[in-house]
C-alpha cells in the first residue's frame, strides 16, 4: 500500500509541475469528503467536527490547501458557503454515495487510519477498499491524459478497471456497511444504490464525454471519431457507452436532420401543383437535387465518418438523408419527369437499407415505375410519316443492327439504322423503336435520337471516308491512266490499225482482260456466298455488343455512383458484371467460329483489289 501512494504521489508532483489536467470531473473536483480532508471511511461525527474545525479557519482567513488535497486536481474552495454545501452533500444519501464512490477511503500522503470495524465478517474491507482506490487513481490519470491515441487507451483502461470495481457486490457491500456504522441519518437505501451504480461508469466517463463534445463544437474529427471508437469499445461494460455516444453526436447529428428537413421542405413549398408548370417545377427540382449533392450527400459521409456506421444514430441520419431524396423524387413527377423520379428513389431506397423510412419509399417507387417506364419507352418517340428503307443490294443498302431496352408490354425494342457495305455498319443514320412483327418485318413505333456512341461511329465513318478521298486524290496527281475501279471497264473492240505485231499484242492483252474478268466474277460470287453465310453470325455479334454497351454504361453510372460516396446494391452491381462476361464470353466463342471465314474473306478481298489492279493496267 505504501508502494503505490509513492508511485501516486510522483505523478502528483508531474502533474503540479506540468499542469496536464485536462478534464476532471466535478464529482472528484468538489467533492464533500475532499472539501472537508476526510477520507471516504469518515462517520458522521467525523464529518461535523472537520467541518466545524474548518469553519474557524475560514472566519480566520486561514484556509488553505494541502498535499492531502490532491492540489492536481485544482484548487479547494473551503469558504463557509462551501463548507456547508459539503455537508448538506453528506447528509442526502444519494449524494452521499455518489461522493464516497469518487473520493479515497485511503488519500495519497494521508497517513492509514484504521479501518472500522465491521459487523458483517465475511467482506475483506482492506482488499476492497484498496481495488477502489487504484481504479479511481487509474481514473485520475485519465484526467491528465491527451486525446490521442495513446491517451484514448488510458481512458479505456481506466473505465475498465472502474467498471470492475462498481460491479463487484462487495464494494457496494462495503460502501452500505459505511453507511450503517457512520451513524448517517437518514442512512441510504438499496434503490439509492442501485440508481448510483446503474450511472457510476457514466459519471466516472463524464470528462471523456465533454472533452468529445468539445472536439465536435471546433469541428475535431479525428478526436471525434477516437472517442467515439474507444466508447464503442467499451459497449459490453454497459448500455452507458451507446447513451455516451449518442450525447456527443447529438449535437451533429440534429444540424444534419435540420439541414434534410429544411432542403425537403424548401423543396416541397416552391412545387406548383398544376400541369401548366412543368419547366418551373423541374428547376425547382434540379436546384434541391444539386443542395442534396452539394450539401447533404458531404455532411452524411463526414457524420457516418464519425460514428460508426451500424450505430442508430448513423442509421437516423441515413435514413433522414434518404427520406429527403425521396421527397426531392417525388417532386420530380410534378415536373413529368418520372425517369429522373425513379432513379432517386432507388438511390434513396438503397441509402434507406435497414430503416423503417425504406417501407415509405418503397411504396412512392412502386407508384413512380409504371409511368417511367412508359416515359422511357414512348416519351423520346417522334412521330414518322413513314418507315425507312431496308433494302440491300449484294450486300450494299440499309438495315437495323441492335437490340436493346425491350418493352415486355408492347413486345418493342429500340434499334439502329445502317448504311451497310457488305452488310457491315458504315454509318448510323437513325434510331427506332420497333416491333419484330416477323422475320425481317417490323412495325416502326417511332424515332429515337441517336446515342452518344452513335455520334462516335458516325463521325469516325465520317472521318475515314474523308481520309480515303483524300488519299486518292494523291495518288491521282502521282499517277497517270485510268483511275482504280472497283469494277472492271469493257475493253475496246476497235482493232489497232497498226502491224502484224501490235495486232499479236492486242489479241493477247484482250485474252489476258477476258481471263481476269472471269477470275474476278469467280471470286465474287465465292464472296457474295461467303457474306450470306457470316451474315446471321455478324448480326448475333452485332446484338452482343449492343447489349454489352448497355451494361457497360450501367456500370460505369453504378461505379460513378459508389465514387460519390452513393450506397449501391453490390449483388445488382455483380449480377451485371457476370451478364456482362457471359456476353462477352458469347461474343469471343462465335467470334472465333467465323475467324477462319473472315480470314478467307480478307484474302479473297485482297486477290480481288490485286485483279482489279492488273485489269486496269492492262487498259491503259
Amino acid at each position: 500500500m505504501q508502494e503505490v501512494q509513492s508511485v501516486w504521489a510522483c505523478r502528483v508532483s508531474r502533474l503540479v509541475r506540468t499542469g496536464n489536467v485536462m478534464f476532471v470531473s466535478d464529482g472528484v473536483k468538489t467533492n464533500s469528503y475532499r472539501v472537508l480532508g476526510l477520507s471516504a471511511n469518515a462517520t458522521m461525527s467525523e464529518v461535523h467536527k472537520a467541518a466545524a474545525s474548518m469553519m474557524r479557519a475560514a472566519k480566520l482567513g486561514q484556509a488553505r490547501t494541502t498535499e492531502t488535497d490532491i492540489p492536481a486536481l485544482g484548487n479547494v474552495a473551503r469558504t463557509e458557503a462551501d463548507i456547508r454545501t459539503a455537508v448538506g452533500r453528506l447528509s442526502n444519501p444519494a449524494l452521499r454515495l455518489r461522493d464516497r464512490l469518487f473520493w479515497f477511503h485511503q488519500p495519497p500522503l494521508v497517513e492509514k487510519r484504521a479501518a472500522p470495524t465491521f459487523t458483517t465478517e465475511a467482506i475483506p474491507t482492506e482488499k476492497i477498499a484498496r481495488s477502489h482506490d487504484d481504479a479511481l487513481r487509474c481514473l485520475l490519470t485519465a484526467f491528465e491524459a491527451t486525446l490521442d491515441d495513446a491517451g484514448v487507451s488510458v481512458w479505456s483502461r481506466a473505465l475498465r478497471a472502474w467498471h470492475q470495481t462498481v460491479s463487484d457486490d462487495d464494494y457496494w457491500s462495503l460502501s452500505l456497511n459505511l453507511e450503517e456504522q457512520g451513524s448517517f441519518e437518514p442512512v441510504a437505501l438499496l434503490s439509492d444504490l442501485d440508481d448510483l451504480r446503474d450511472d457510476a461508469l457514466r459519471l466516472a466517463a463524464d470528462g471523456l464525454i465533454v472533452a468529445g463534445r468539445e472536439a465536435l463544437t471546433r469541428n475535431d474529427a479525428s478526436t471525434v471519431r477516437r472517442i467515439l471508437v474507444t466508447l464503442e469499445n467499451l459497449g459490453d461494460t454497459g448500455r452507458w457507452a451507446a447513451a455516451a455516444q449518442e450525447d456527443i453526436a447529438f449535437p451533429a447529428v440534429e444540424r444534419f436532420r435540420e439541414l434534410c428537413k429544411a432542403v425537403r421542405e424548401e423543396c416541397v413549398s416552391k412545387i406548383v401543383r398544376d400541369q401548366d408548370s412543368t419547366e418551373h417545377n423541374k428547376n425547382v427540382c434540379e436546384a434541391s437535387l444539386k443542395r442534396f449533392q452539394d450539401e447533404i450527400n458531404p455532411s452524411l459521409n463526414k457524420l457516418i465518418g464519425l460514428l460508426s456506421p451500424e450505430s442508430e444514430e448513423a442509421r437516423r441520419a441515413r435514413e433522414d438523408a434518404a427520406l429527403s431524396l425521396s421527397g426531392i423524387a417525388t417532386n420530380y413527377t410534378w415536373a413529368d419527369d418520372f425517369i429522373t423520379s425513379e432513379k432517386l428513389h432507388e438511390e434513396a431506397l438503397e441509402l434507406a437499407q435497414n430503416t423503417s423510412g425504406a417501407f415509405r419509399i418503397e411504396e412512392g417507387l412502386t407508384e413512380v415505375r409504371e409511368p417511367a417506364r412508359k416515359q422511357r419507352v414512348f416519351g423520346a418517340l417522334k412521330p414518322i410519316s413513314s418507315a425507312p428503307s431496308l433494302r440491300t443490294i449484294n450486300g450494299v443498302g440499309f438495315t437495323l443492327y441492335g437490340r436493346s431496352d425491350y418493352d415486355q408490354e408492347t413486345h418493342s425494342y429500340a434499334t439502329t439504322h445502317y448504311f451497310v457495305v457488305f452488310f457491315i455498319p458504315v454509318f448510323p443514320i437513325s434510331r427506332y423503336r420497333v416491333i419484330n412483327t416477323d422475320s425481317h418485318q417490323y412495325r416502326f413505333l417511332g424515332k429515337l435520337p441517336l446515342r452518344k456512341i452513335d455520334r462516335w461511329h458516325l463521325g469516325i465513318a465520317a472521318a475515314s471516308i474523308l481520309a480515303g478521298i483524300i488519299s486518292i486524290g494523291i495518288n491521282s496527281n502521282q499517277n497517270s491512266g485510268t483511275p482504280y475501279t472497283s469494277s472492271p471497264r469493257p475493253p475496246s473492240t476497235d482493232s489497232p490499225k497498226a502491224g502484224s505485231t501490235d495486232r499479236n499484242n492486242y489479241e493477247s492483252r484482250k485474252t489476258q482482260l477476258s481471263n481476269l474478268k472471269t477470275r474476278l466474277e469467280a471470286g465474287r460470287s465465292r464472296m457474295k456466298r461467303l457474306e450470306s453465310q457470316l451474315q446471321p453470325v455478324t448480326d448475333k455479334l452485332t446484338t452482343l455488343t449492343s447489349s454489352m454497351e448497355t451494361i457497360t454504361s450501367e456500370l460505369k453510372s453504378l461505379d460513378q455512383q459508389r465514387n460519390e460516396g452513393v450506397n449501391i446494391d453490390i449483388e445488382d452491381y455483380n449480377a451485371k458484371v457476370d451478364s456482362y462476361n457471359k456476353l462477352l464470353s458469347r461474343y469471343r466463342e462465335l467470334e472465333f467460329s467465323i475467324s477462319n471465314d473472315l480470314e478467307l474473306y480478307k484474302k479473297m478481298s485482297k486477290e480481288d483489289e490485286e485483279l482489279v489492279a492488273q485489269y486496269n493496267a492492262l487498259l491503259r
